[in-house]
């Protein structure tokens, strides 16, 4: 009861009620404020992908830089992205550059710098530093050297692809097994899908259809691919091979267009015209001229 009373009469003191209960709220407001300041100088997660490209004889790796805000992912432009192979013992920058609007870069790997060992392994990296906006990031991947090859035969007038893989070893080779292979033929947008298999002791066989509309002598470019394999990464070989349908392509004169030099005929005709308009024109301000003199 004494307690009561004597924080009764403390808070009953004038001048200091308004204070006492302003106080809690100014300490929440300003707490708040200096977590929005502090939130608002923290740098930008960063969501970096590296994949591993082979097409043909050249070896690529593509890095690709993103953030996330509002739930809505974000491209990273013009920001400098290092490349690297590594070991247990040592490491080998093979090259560096800026990404682009899409926040990718994709980096042509030297075959004197990228080297796999005697498994056949070889291990990447891709590293962003950051800046004052965005925090570091990096990401690596582990790759299996393959060799892959496409043949196209005729057997019984039936258009056959002849695909084969192997993993490339220290002076040997082994086959490919289980692993899935998709043929497509090269579009303008984008590459049409055609069949898919999987490839057994190193080897998969594919007919092709022959009723695909090629160039004007026929020929397809075929890509057989392995996409975004665990070990292998994206692997593709292309051939060209003649077995479309030739495309008829009509050169013809195309319609006049706007901009198009007009025939000389009318040239002469809309000339004539204006000419003997501003003729009359001329005649007309000269008779004026001899009225007012008479």
């Amino acid at each position: 009861m004494i307690k009561w009373k004597i924080r009764r009469q403390i808070t009953a003191l004038p001048g200091e009620s308004l204070a006492i209960k302003m106080a809690p709220m100014v300490g929440l407001f300003f707490l708040i404020s200096i977590a929005s300041l502090f939130g608002q100088d923290e740098p930008q997660r960063v969501y970096m992908y590296l994949d591993y490209l082979q097409s043909n004889e050249n070896k690529y790796l593509i890095a690709e830089i993103k953030y996330r805000e509002d739930g809505t992912f974000y491209q990273i432009a013009d920001e400098e992205i290092s490349f690297w192979q590594t070991t247990d013992t040592s490491e080998l920058e093979l090259g560096r550059g800026k990404t682009e609007k899409n926040g990718k870069i994709k980096l042509l790997l030297d075959p004197q710098k990228a080297i796999w060992d005697t498994s056949g392994l070889a291990d990447f990296e891709a590293r962003y530093a950051g800046n004052e906006n965005f925090r570091s990031a990096g990401r690596s991947v582990t790759i299996k050297e393959i060799e892959l090859t496409l043949a196209g035969t005729v057997e019984d007038s039936i258009n056959t692809l002849q695909i084969s893989g192997v993993e490339k070893l220290a002076g040997d080779s082994k086959d490919i097994e289980e692993v899935e292979i998709g043929i497509f033929v090269k579009r303008l947008f984008s590459d049409l899908p055609i069949k898919q298999g999987d490839m057994e002791e190193g080897s998969l066989s594919i007919e092709f259809p022959s009723d695909l509309p090629g160039d004007e002598q026929g020929n397809l470019l075929v890509i057989a691919r392995i996409t975004e394999h665990d070990d292998f990464g994206t692997v593709e070989t292309s051939q060209n091979i003649q077995w479309g349908v030739p495309a008829k392509i009509v050169r013809g004169e195309r319609p006049r267009a706007l901009w198009s030099r007009a025939p000389i005929w009318i040239i002469f005709a809309v000339s004539a015209v204006f000419l003997a308009a501003w003729f009359h024109y001329f005649l007309s301000i000269s008779k004026l001229f001899n009225l007012r003199k008479l």
